[in-house]
């Protein structure tokens, strides 16, 4: 059907029109999104339309996707094997350059094995839905990553939140599991047993459910980090599995960029870790590390692994590359850090409320959307690119700029932010107080 010819079927244009409408209702509360047409490679700078910005918002934190090195070694890859992957790993699509990065990752994580997959959504989906038994129960910090909570819903366990790093609401959760725990057997027919006193809802299943503890290391929406030692204490009390996404902490935080868990020395409390080849390492695709035994069954059973081709050559090559580099250079991360700490400092002193971030993720709390919207517009006018974030992204009236850094940024480039922000702040708005 052409796209510009009207449905002749009511059922479609009743459809259509209530798309139209959801769409329309957005626009008025200012939750309506587009895409922006970028030029160029992924930098300090970038070109949008004719004009061109400063760019703070970019996950590629040691300014990989775009180095010279990173770059040969992609275009040597697709010399050597094309570009297309063309088939399913397990069919004939596992490349040796997928081999050569799973065992680099390993190492780099000290793991027994590695497994590469074609997004970190995936990742995290394969390990939350290949692992988990419908008896089983996953605590989720209620600010993971969707991919996190979305695999967690889609694992059909039992999945409770509990609010951003509040862990004596989690330890009251598995405390609460450990005194339900087999004293409510599975009836034939799929029903719980349970005693009047006890909330069914809160019924775990048989004796043989386990307890998953899900979370992010770094925060992408506030940059803030978890406690991984005291997760860690809480999983082994409760016999539960730590999970970690390491996404915004792989390459820049920990011994050799590690991640989180590296950095609070706590690797040995985790289950099975994620993380991702699109931030810091300037690819695309995610990964998952841990025994031998957890590597082989994601292979055998995981459906996001079986069921897709192969990330291109070209991907796993480049980010490769961009390992060594980061562990070659650590002056990357201490720069991006470094900087993040001073932008950090700097906005707080102008009044600004930032939380506390402990990364290169810097968010401004603005509140509204429409405030979000405004601020972001000011400082596209001043050739600064920062996109507003709004719900669904966050919780409604929690909009926020969300100034992300590179290594690459100039110190010319962080005191023009600088002062564009000292603007926003006089003339546009109020910050929201601490």
């Amino acid at each position: 059907m052409d796209h510009k010819t009207a449905p002749n079927m009511p059922a479609v244009q009743h459809w259509l029109d209530s798309l139209v409408k959801d769409l329309d209702k957005r626009k008025r509360d200012h939750l309506f999104r587009g895409l922006s047409e970028v030029s160029g490679a992924q930098g300090a700078e970038l070109v949008i339309g004719s004009k061109r910005y400063l760019q703070f918002c970019t996950n590629n934190y040691l300014g990989l996707a775009a180095d010279p090195e990173v770059l040969d070694a992609a275009r040597d890859a697709m010399d050597q094997w094309g570009f297309g992957s063309g088939a399913s790993r397990l069919v004939a699509g596992s490349m040796q350059s997928h081999h050569e990065l799973e065992a680099d990752l390993a190492e780099f994580k000290q793991a027994d094995a590695a497994l590469v997959f074609s997004s970190g959504y995936a990742a995290n989906m394969a390990v939350l839905t290949c692992f988990t038994s419908p008896h089983d129960l996953i605590f989720s910090d209620k600010l993971n990553h969707a991919s996190l909570l979305d695999a967690a819903d889609a694992s059909h366990c039992k999945h409770r939140t509990y609010h951003h790093k509040n862990y004596s609401r989690l330890a009251a959760l598995l405390d609460r599991r450990s005194r339900t725990q087999g004293h409510s057997p599975l009836h034939p027919t799929g029903a719980f047993a349970y005693d009047s006193l006890v909330n069914p809802d809160e019924i775990i299943s048989d004796e043989m459910s386990r307890a998953w503890i899900v979370t992010d290391t770094v925060f992408s929406m506030d940059g803030d980090v978890a406690d991984l030692q005291q997760l860690g204490r809480l999983a082994q009390a409760h016999g539960a599995l730590l999970v970690t996404d390491e996404a915004h902490a792989t390459g820049v935080l920990g011994p050799d960029g590690r991640g989180l868990a590296a950095l609070q020395n706590v690797e040995s409390a985790v289950a099975v870790s994620v993380g991702t080849l699109s931030k810091a390492l300037g690819s695309a695709g995610g990964f998952v590390t841990g025994p031998r035994a957890v590597i082989e069954t994601l292979i055998n059973r995981s459906r996001q692994f079986i069921y897709t081709t192969a990330l291109p050559a070209v991907c796993t090559a480049a980010a490769r590359c961009a390992l060594n580099i980061s562990r070659r250079e650590p002056q990357r991360r201490q720069r991006v850090l470094t900087l993040a700490q001073h932008v950090r400092t700097e906005l707080m002193a102008m009044g600004y409320q930032t939380g506390h971030p402990e990364s290169p993720i810097i968010p401004v709390m603005l509140g509204s959307a429409q405030h979000a919207l405004e601020a972001a517009a000011a400082l596209r006018d001043k050739g600064i690119y920062i996109p507003a974030i709004r719900a669904p992204t966050v919780a409604p009236n929690t909009a926020r700029l969300r100034i992300s850094l590179m290594a690459t940024h100039s110190d010319a480039q962080i005191e023009v932010l600088l002062g564009a922000m000292k603007t926003l702040r006089d003339t546009h708005l109020r910050p929201i107080s601490s």
